[in-house]
């Protein structure tokens, strides 16, 4: 990951706000008064004791304050609750987006606290929503503090994310400097590290170091029974037709996609001014475990809009009448090769169809993404065999879930295959 260089001095020039909470000590003041001006502190917080342990609850409100600020985007609105214990919408859209996940039995325990290793986990979720996977992987140690042996092993990448880029430092205690990773957080603490994360990753999303790859053309394709299109321009966009999607070559695709041969749009001016919003049928799977029929709302790639709305239309219409609770097309992202940075994937019940690396005997080795993929016993997990998948084959699309030899993605489908 590019190190992304953070403000980690406060600014004091914001008027004071702080009452807003109560009891707020004086070295996070500045900082709860940024937050304010910042708009990420969510009315769930007002009048509350700011030196208080913060909820899991609560940090879902904040969380997804962060995630609206940082992207630009709105988070999803209306989603159900994959939860028994909490209708809360901002809960079930932080775990729609992957921020949050349940504990395992159908709950989200959201009055529980959230101890510091838990809080830079949930914090490096928000860039993921944001911007992808991979950008928050390269780190450096934090062996360098006496307790670091506390942090739980599915914690310690996310931890050193954190305490590398200055959003998280460490408490004295006796003259040393821990990390406490298994201490709770407080509302002030949260607060604090809230605006250094803002502050961190504000803009991320436009960070690039990658080049688009071009793929290897031996000559400009043509494509039958289409408008010629030139080899730097698009003047008017080609909508591929359903029954012509999974036919198209690879170099057809491009051209129709990206007006040209080489891959990639080359500014997110540029991609955003090639999307849509499309609105598919689906199912909902409703609290007694009944299916009702309800709408969900895409951003995709306007070519794609035709093809996407046919893949729906047939996993609404099939026999198993899939449920889906959460999607997603279009989001902006550094990795230059991510489909979704073109509109071109699209990946669906993200907590139930994880993203996982395997060996070569096929056993998981690493969970990225979500939580879990059990298609025999979560009706949220995408069956290998059933109506998702051959309704996205059908039409050209490849399956996260068999796509790649060291790799699973069990909720994506992308029309290039990556």
């Amino acid at each position: 990951m590019k190190k992304v260089l953070c403000a980690l001095l406060i600014g004091t020039t914001v008027i004071s706000q702080a009452g807003a909470f109560t009891g707020v000590s004086s070295w996070a003041e500045p900082a709860v008064n940024q937050a304010i001006a910042m708009g990420i502190v969510p009315d769930s917080l007002q009048n509350t004791q700011a030196g208080k342990a913060i909820s899991r609850a609560e940090f879902c409100e904040v969380a997804v304050e962060l995630y609206e600020t940082i992207s630009g985007k709105t988070a999803p609105k209306n989603t159900i609750s994959p939860f028994t214990d909490t209708d809360n919408q901002i809960i079930a859209a932080a775990s729609a987006l992957g921020i949050v996940n349940g504990k395992g039995d159908g709950t989200f325990a959201p009055y529980n606290t959230i101890t510091r290793q838990e809080f830079c986990v949930m914090l490096c979720n928000v860039v993921r929503a944001v911007n992808g996977k991979s950008d928050i992987s390269e780190t450096n140690t934090i062996d360098v503090f006496p307790d670091s042996d506390l942090v739980a092993s599915w914690a310690k990448t996310d931890v050193e994310t954190i305490v590398n880029n200055g959003i998280m430092t460490g408490t004295i205690e006796n003259g040393q400097t821990l990390l406490k990773p298994l201490q709770t957080t407080s509302r002030e603490q949260a607060m604090v590290m809230a605006v250094r994360f803002a502050d961190c990753y504000s803009g991320v999303q436009n960070d690039s170091e990658q080049e688009p790859e071009e793929p290897e053309v031996s000559e400009k394709p043509e494509i039958s029974e289409k408008p010629e299109l030139n080899e730097t321009e698009q003047d008017e966009v080609y909508v591929i037709k359903p029954e012509e999607a999974a036919s198209l070559t690879k170099d057809e695709r491009l051209k129709i996609i990206f007006g040209k041969t080489e891959i990639g749009f080359e500014s997110q001016q540029e991609a955003e001014a090639a999307m849509t919003e499309i609105t598919v049928p689906v199912w909902r799977l409703q609290s007694d475990g009944s299916k009702k029929a309800g709408k969900m709302t895409l951003e995709v790639n306007q070519c794609l809009s035709l093809v996407y709305q046919a893949i729906f239309e047939e996993i609404f219409n099939g026999s198993e009448q899939f449920p889906i609770k959460d999607g997603g097309s279009y989001a902006w992202r550094t990795n230059t090769r991510s489909e979704h940075r073109w509109g071109t994937a699209i990946d669906l019940n993200w907590n139930e169809n994880m993203e996982c690396y395997i060996d070569e005997l096929g056993n998981v080795t690493e969970i990225t993404t979500g939580s879990h993929w059990l298609p025999d016993e979560d009706p949220y997990s995408i069956p290998a065999d059933g109506d998702v998948v051959r309704a996205f084959e059908k039409y050209g699309f490849a399956w996260g879930g068999d796509a790649w030899q060291n790799k699973r993605d069990y909720m994506h489908f992308s029309y290039f295959g990556t």
